[in-house]
């Protein structure tokens, strides 16, 4: 069944994994690792059978699998393993962005291209906002909320955004230009 679904897939569902929490008595049901590696097997298949660009964001999500799996067991209270985890997650989505954005642009699909590149960009500036905002103590609470909504805003548009390119002829299987 997996086989038959756009390699993209899973990628996206590992994507929404690993944004949303759901608690139950503190512990979350979706366990990010469980979307990592999804992620991971989905540019597996994509690095191998479509274009090798995605192979970048292949080790990226090995890592943040590796470190996802840190989290589960605690260790990303550590302010380092913590930041090496949110750093990991960020190259992933970019890598990944990096890899369709080349696709779509080899292809002619520009609007593909600039919407993939507007969203890594926004996700990374509030990526990096959010850590200083974290990171500092600062106390603003309004802007802090400002920066969740926006940043989950644009994971969740990302992730559409990979559900919907997923059926793209490029995307789907090592056709060239």
């Amino acid at each position: 069944m997996i086989s038959t679904m756009p390699p993209l897939y899973p990628v996206a569902t590992g994507f929404l994994i690993t944004s949303l929490a759901l608690r139950i008595n503190g512990f979350d049901i979706l366990v990010d690792a469980v979307g990592w590696l999804l992620v991971v097997f989905g540019l597996s298949h994509m690095e191998a059978s479509i274009d090798p660009v995605f192979g970048k964001a292949k080790v990226a999500a090995i890592v943040t699998l590796v470190l996802s799996a840190a989290e589960l067991v605690g260790l990303t209270v550590h302010v380092v393993i913590g930041l090496l985890y949110g750093l990991s997650r960020m190259a992933t989505i970019w890598l990944v962005a990096e890899g369709i954005i080349t696709r779509a642009q080899a292809f002619g699909d520009v609007s593909t291209a600039s919407t993939f590149n507007a969203l890594r960009w926004v996700l990374a500036i509030v990526s990096v906002v959010g850590w200083l905002i974290g990171y500092t103590g600062a106390p603003v609470p309004i802007i802090a909320l400002i920066v969740v909504i926006i940043g989950l805003g644009a994971i969740l548009w990302f992730t559409i955004c990979l559900y919907r390119s997923a059926r793209l002829p490029y995307l789907v299987s090592a056709s060239r230009p």
